[in-house]
């Protein structure tokens, strides 16, 4: 009986892992799996139950064996998501503080005088409500929690691409309004481009931060 204890949960978990590469860690945890299952397996049938029950309740227990072999093989990890989102907001706060500061003085020595720190002020909100918020929701459920991809970069590499087609096309308009005499001849791209270096910089903070973060036991 025991041998065939041993047999179902070395074939399941077999089963599990296939395809994925026989790295040190993952043939650790292939094995690690394997023991817990045959202890649980045993247990239930010591308490009665016949093999087929006792295997299936053990599975049945192990929850959504995707995320479990996600996390387990590090392609995935469990974050304090709500935790996370606010520093991420966060350094967007520092920041979009830095660069409203630049935007002020520059309006303010190009005629806007005192009057720049309004449009300052009010450009900084955009940084500061969205952080609050984050914040507040933290603070309701700080233990919040998600399976996340930390070994996948396409959302820092989009905000990246976006960033610099973007950026191209606000110079490529910054020069086009250089031989004019409105308002906009002179050098005022770099706003745009620098405002939204935001977007690549928390999207690369977020997944950073999220790597460093010690995986949650479940």
């Amino acid at each position: 009986m025991q041998t065939q204890v041993t047999e179902s949960a070395h074939y399941f978990v077999r089963g599990l892992f296939r395809g994925m590469p026989e790295t040190p860690q993952i043939c650790d945890q292939r094995e690690e799996l394997e023991a817990h299952i045959n202890d649980r397996v045993s247990d239930n049938m010591a308490r009665g139950m016949g093999h087929d029950e006792a295997f299936a309740k053990v599975v049945e227990s192990l929850g959504n064996l995707d995320e479990l072999i996600e996390t387990m093989t590090g392609r995935k990890k469990k974050v304090y998501i709500n935790r996370l989102s606010w520093h991420m907001m966060a350094i967007g706060i520092v920041y979009g503080t830095l660069y409203m500061v630049a935007v002020g003085v520059w309006f303010g020595v190009r005629g806007l005088g005192a009057n720049a720190l309004y449009l300052a002020a009010t450009g900084w909100l955009g940084y500061v409500v969205p952080a609050l918020l984050k914040l507040a929701l933290y603070l309701r459920n700080p233990k919040a929690t998600r399976l996340i991809d930390v070994d996948n970069a396409d959302e820092v590499k989009v905000s990246v691409i976006g960033w610099i087609c973007i950026t191209v096309a606000c110079w490529a308009i910054n020069a086009v309004f250089m031989r004019t005499d409105m308002f906009l001849n002179s050098v005022w791209a770099w706003m745009p481009m620098v405002g939204l270096f935001t977007w690549p910089l928390m999207e690369a903070a977020f997944l950073m931060m999220a790597r460093r973060q010690a995986p949650i036991e479940n």
